[in-house]
């Protein structure tokens, strides 16, 4: 089986080093320093029970995508692709993506925010796409390594009027795939609820611990930081409920309470890229909610207030 993993943060990293480990042909398309460092030296993960895992350079083949042009023996290459890359990225990440992928091969993004399916579906066409979500923590230390910080699932679904299913050929043997590689993967018979909600729980936790430098449990311990949250949270549903999610069974503040609890001792990516001096992933998350509220005529203050906030230290920090 051959795998393209697009973007090798802590995500990208800790799908493309386990699928290497179970056996896959893996493809890293990276760039600049970390695209370097994977192809001279490899990539450490940290596992979640203390484990240090080396995996070697030649467990891989590595593309920079700073490169111009994508080299011939890789164009077509992939049976299946998976984009990890930041959210900015996502629109030049499907261009990569058109190229190398099989006439037959399955894509499906990993990044944050909402919306990346649908332009994948604009690359390759919906039939070729799958919507797809993580619950696994990890952290990149470094060009070369990564902390799997916790063990979650991959949840995974075609879109509306899409011909995948788990009983086809494909879908079973990508399934089959990154369970040997254990990362839990889970089918859902409503991607868009299940990418949404993890969107509610982005808005909700990743701009006010970027603000306020907090880790995620010590949302818990001020109050009005969770409320500010939760309120966000709020505005985002009604988005997603005016959309057609169906989000009556999901506890909007029981599941905040049991995300800060969950990953108390951690802290958020935007946390990270702003002490990294890096840009952040705001305009797909909170800046997604904001322009959705206003094509739909829903006001989404809290989303405006963080919004701004965090690009204001964003661009303070940049570097």
């Amino acid at each position: 089986m051959r795998v393209a993993v697009l973007g090798v943060g802590a995500i990208g990293g800790l799908v493309a080093s386990r699928l290497a480990r179970s056996g896959c042909e893996v493809l890293l398309c990276a760039r600049g320093e970390t695209a370097q460092a994977l192809a001279a030296v490899g990539l450490l993960l940290d596992t979640p029970d203390g484990r240090t895992i080396a995996l070697a350079p030649d467990r891989w083949s590595v593309f920079d995508t700073n490169q111009q042009e994508i080299p011939v023996e890789i164009q077509g290459w992939a049976d299946y692709a998976i984009l990890c890359g930041k959210s900015y990225d996502i629109a030049e990440l499907c261009k990569i993506t058109d190229t190398i992928l099989s006439l037959n091969g399955v894509a499906m993004c990993l990044s944050n925010g909402i919306g990346h399916m649908e332009k994948l579906a604009n690359f390759v066409g919906k039939h070729r796409v799958l919507g797809a979500s993580t619950t696994h923590g990890a952290i990149r230390i470094g060009p070369g390594e990564v902390h799997w910080t916790s063990r979650g699932t991959l949840v995974m679904g075609g879109l509306a009027g899409s011909d995948l299913e788990p009983v086809e050929p494909r879908i079973d043997s990508l399934m089959s795939a990154l369970d040997e590689a254990g990362l839990n993967p889970i089918w859902s018979e409503d991607i868009d609820k299940t990418i949404w909600s993890k969107l509610l729980l982005n808005v909700a936790i990743n701009p006010v611990c970027a603000i306020s430098g907090v880790l995620n449990g010590e949302m818990l311990l001020q109050p009005e930081l969770f409320e500010t949250g939760l309120a966000a949270m709020e505005e985002a549903a009604r988005i997603a409920t005016a959309e057609g999610v169906d989000l009556s069974d999901f506890d909007l503040a029981q599941s905040l309470e049991d995300l800060c609890r969950a990953t108390a001792d951690n802290r958020v990516s935007m946390l990270q890229d702003i002490m990294g001096g890096r840009q952040t992933e705001i305009d797909s998350i909170c800046g997604e909610v904001v322009k959705r509220g206003e094509a739909l005529g829903i006001p989404t203050p809290r989303n405006q207030t963080l919004h701004a906030l965090v690009k204001g230290i964003e661009q303070s920090t940049r570097v």
